[in-house]
């Protein structure tokens, strides 16, 4: 078998131009892809953002609720 690395290729001017079309074509749904990631990537630290707060809320509730429970059951070491 004859190696033909480096071997020029030849292709009609009119397949040429189709070739750069579809690269340039690929090339915008890469880019349209990564920004798509980019945006879903933001919302989910968004959501995690929220759910980390909603998260404290829950904890100082239960907080508040575990201190109204001493009070409310054990007034004499409450006070």
């Amino acid at each position: 078998m004859t190696d033909h690395k480096g071997a020029p290729v030849f292709v009609k001017v009119d397949e040429y131009k189709e070739i750069l079309d579809v690269l340039d074509l690929i090339k915008g749904r890469i880019k349209d892809i990564k920004e798509t990631l980019g945006s879903i990537d933001q919302l989910r630290n968004e959501e995690d953002s929220e759910i980390s707060m909603w998260n404290r809320t829950v904890e100082d509730i239960e907080k508040k609720i575990d201190n109204i429970d001493k009070i409310m059951f054990e007034p004499e070491q409450s006070w």
